[in-house]
């Protein structure tokens, strides 16, 4: 294992994107390789602390890489992608592209994005940024492949606000989150390969979303909710027939009523149920109830358009009845592509767990929250470090799977953080780095007081 988990391997693995983050014929290999090891070092991952520990390192050069470097995220992204789609392609097992958001929560109102807004990582609305993921997942391995950063409507109707902030111009405009997602799914185009599209019901409840992911023949297996209502059979809209005089009739209607899917749940049998294995987990076999059923989706509510969204719903649960999921998928919609099996499907619907658990390593292991930036383009090139931190981790594990098959995320970073060299060990330079912080220190309380 040490030939393939080393600094000299790290140093490699920075090495192989060197080019796409030359600027001016100068390389910044060695800023990507020290960011990257302030990411694995122990302690806080902002450019402060990462300045601290890091050998050779220097605050100005690392704030001017990630705040004014004019790198490409874009490009260092779509490498990345197609590297780890690259490490999946030895394994038959399906490939899910995961769609997810991380809230990170910030103070102030400058930082690019930030507002009141709902944030899954506290489970409330809070002073914060979100942005919208794409991950790679097969089985418990898992790569981020995009990010998009979410901009609220007081921000893209600020112009100003976003040229502070250095938001491009073509950027600067509002989109839902299930609008960034189709955006990315569609930059990506065919250059990884995925078996379906998932997330949670965010993604999952939007129209505009499953229509596009149809439009590009994608399969897809998304959350909804509970409330999201479906026809068990065709509702057949139509524009009544007028009769006499007056304005002729163009809104469409149904003979039909809609269901809740949570509603649908209560007329269903013990018998309706069909038990699966889901995953092997650490106590035994995982294990959920699962119903699917052919539905459809029409709007009464959009009476303008006929079109009906012909899907199947899946619904599963825990044994005891707990924990209720629902999904749809467009999987027999697919010109061209078998029909999958229920427990396929099942596989499908569940795979999303182990996308919270990317997240995860992320927060946890690589620090991806921590970072003390404001402007756009320091945002994404702190994230795209950070998933390359994280592909980095995935390509190791995935190497050391025979040798080491319990090697996790936490492992590697604990590795790295007690053989990384460090900037100084000497007792009288560590204090003149203490002493460091406390000019800093002042200097906030002094610019405090003068307010």
């Amino acid at each position: 294992m040490q030939r393939l988990l080393s600094v000299e391997s790290l140093r490699s693995y920075v090495s192989s994107y060197g080019d796409l983050f030359r600027c001016h014929r100068r390389s910044n290999e060695k800023k990507v390789f020290q960011y990257l090891s302030g990411l694995f070092h122990d302690g806080k991952h902002n450019i402060e602390r990462m300045n601290e520990r890091v050998f050779d390192s220097h605050y100005g050069a690392l704030q001017h890489f990630i705040s004014d470097s004019p790198w490409d995220h874009r490009l260092v992204l779509s490498a990345v992608a197609q590297d780890i789609s690259k490490l999946f392609a030895d394994s038959s097992d399906p490939v899910g592209l995961l769609i997810d958001e991380s809230g990170h929560r910030k103070r102030g109102s400058h930082s690019v994005g930030v507002s009141r807004q709902y944030l899954g990582s506290i489970g409330k609305v809070d002073n914060g940024q979100v942005g919208v993921f794409a991950a790679l997942s097969q089985g418990a391995n898992v790569g981020m492949v995009d990010a998009r950063l979410f901009l609220p409507k007081e921000w893209s109707n600020n112009k100003s606000r976003c040229a502070k902030a250095g938001i491009p111009l073509e950027e600067q405009i509002y989109r839902t989150k299930p609008e960034l997602a189709l955006e990315m799914i569609s930059h990506m185009g065919d250059q990884i390969h995925y078996d379906w599209v998932g997330g949670d019901s965010i993604y999952g409840n939007s129209p505009t979303l499953r229509k596009g992911l149809q439009r590009l023949g994608r399969r897809f297996v998304m959350d909804v909710s509970e409330k999201q209502e479906v026809f068990l059979v065709d509702p057949m809209p139509y524009i009544p027939s007028s009769s006499g005089k007056g304005r002729k009739k163009s809104s469409w209607v149904s003979d039909h009523k809609s269901i809740k899917v949570k509603d649908l749940v209560q007329n269903l049998k013990q018998e309706d149920w069909t038990i699966y294995t889901v995953r092997k987990g650490t106590k035994g076999p995982i294990q959920r109830a699962c119903y699917i059923t052919d539905v459809y989706i029409w709007s009464a509510k959009r009476v303008t358009t006929s079109e009906v969204e012909r899907l199947r719903l899946i619904i599963s649960r825990n044994l005891d009845g707990s924990q209720l999921k629902y999904s749809l998928t467009n999987d027999h919609e697919l010109q061209g592509k078998s029909q999958l099996s229920d427990q396929q499907l099942l596989y499908r619907q569940m795979q999303r767990y182990w996308v919270e658990r990317g997240f995860q390593n992320l927060k946890d292991a690589i620090g991806m929250t921590e970072y003390q930036v404001r402007g756009w383009r320091a945002w994404y090139h702190h994230i795209t470090l950070t998933i390359m931190a994280l592909h980095y981790m995935l390509e190791q594990k995935i190497k050391a799977k025979n040798e080491i098959p319990l090697l996790s995320c936490h492992d590697i970073k604990l590795f790295f953080a007690l053989t990384l060299q460090r900037k100084s060990q000497d007792p009288a330079k560590v204090w003149q780095l203490i002493e460091t912080r406390h000019q800093q220190r002042q200097a906030d309380l002094d610019r405090y007081n003068l307010k």
